[in-house]
């Protein structure tokens, strides 16, 4: 039954909108543009996750070429941008080949470029490949008008997943491998001229129970407001995100919504809400505390926002929405 096409994450699909969001005269648009080639490479930005290849990766490929939004995730002042590389070989079932060795052709570039009066400025880059040792190293030494510092170079677990918190009939283990590693290069970038995000007055999250339960009580109102299938409850609990998002695309907020995937799932005549169970999901926390989600523990892209809806052939597809929650004025809410 599993089949990784059908499975619908609601944050990578609108952070990977590319039409109708780039920016138009004196405009100030953040993107991050980026090429892949033969590898796994997550683009994140404050370590907020824009955009992965992992569908690729699944299909033995690793490729990706496209951009993501980046500028409702950036503040004033100092920002982190990330890629996180890893090799083709975890996702696939060979046991022929070592899971962390790296085509030597492997790739992974990107570049943070703004675009403001028609004119667009390289902001940072990375540009990763593969030594003659097979490992990944930073072979991007400077932007032109731009000083650079050096990348700093992690190896860390890619994925800190376990079985048995997610379907059987949509699991699949290759999906996010247990046990992975890749290589995570940062670079710091300073950014200006940029709208005074509501996650940027957030309240750290420090995992008080207090914290959890009102995060709790968040996705809770969330779910019973899916479960109305009312757009105008919906919209309600999501404003603020459907905010910032029109302000860095330079839209409207109801056309926003109405691109979600989930607004035509809502009206699909098998809908239903799953029911939330705490026990199968965790809180991962992001940019200095200031953004926090609750994420599957088998599979991550899913949040205790998920449904299901009717195939075209009477079968039953699994979806997600998946917001990052902000606590602003002792109160969680959507913000991206």
């Amino acid at each position: 039954m599993f089949n990784a096409s059908l499975i619908r994450a609601w944050l990578l699909t609108l952070l990977a909108l590319t039409s109708d969001i780039w920016a138009v005269q004196n405009k100030l648009s953040i993107r991050s543009v980026f090429d892949i080639k033969s590898a796994f490479c997550a683009i994140k930005t404050n370590d907020v996750l824009g955009l992965d290849n992992r569908n690729s990766a699944l299909a033995g490929r690793g490729f990706g070429t496209a951009s993501t939004n980046s500028m409702l995730l950036l503040e004033n002042g100092i920002n982190d941008i990330s890629l996180e590389l890893g090799s083709v070989n975890w996702f696939v079932n060979d046991n022929r080949q070592k899971k962390e060795d790296f085509n030597p052709q492997a790739s992974c570039h990107v570049s943070l470029i703004a675009y403001e009066n028609g004119k667009s400025t390289t902001l940072q880059s990375l540009d990763v490949a593969i030594n003659s040792d097979g490992e990944p190293y930073d072979k991007n030494g400077s932007v032109k008008g731009h000083q650079q510092s050096t990348a700093k170079i992690e190896k860390v677990l890619a994925n800190d997943t376990e079985k048995g918190h997610f379907p059987d009939d949509y699991y699949n283990e290759y999906d996010y491998p247990q046990g992975m590693y890749v290589y995570r290069f940062t670079r710091s970038v300073e950014v200006s001229g940029l709208p005074e995000w509501k996650w940027t007055k957030a309240t750290p999250y420090t995992g008080s129970p207090q914290q959890l339960l009102k995060l709790k009580q968040a996705y809770e109102n969330l779910w019973k407001a899916f479960a109305t299938k009312k757009d105008s409850l919906i919209k309600a609990e999501v404003q603020e995100s459907l905010k910032a998002w029109s302000i860095s695309t330079d839209s409207d907020p109801n056309s926003i919504y109405d691109d979600l995937e989930f607004v035509a799932d809502l009206k699909n005549p098998g809908f239903k809400m799953i029911p939330i169970k705490w026990e199968d999901y965790k809180v991962e926390v992001m940019n200095k505390g200031r953004m926090v989600k609750f994420v599957n523990k088998s599979t991550p892209s899913f949040s205790p926002i998920s449904y299901l809806v009717q195939d075209d052939e009477n079968g039953e597809v699994i979806g997600t929405y998946s917001p990052i929650f902000s606590m602003v004025d002792g109160k969680f809410i959507p913000v991206i």
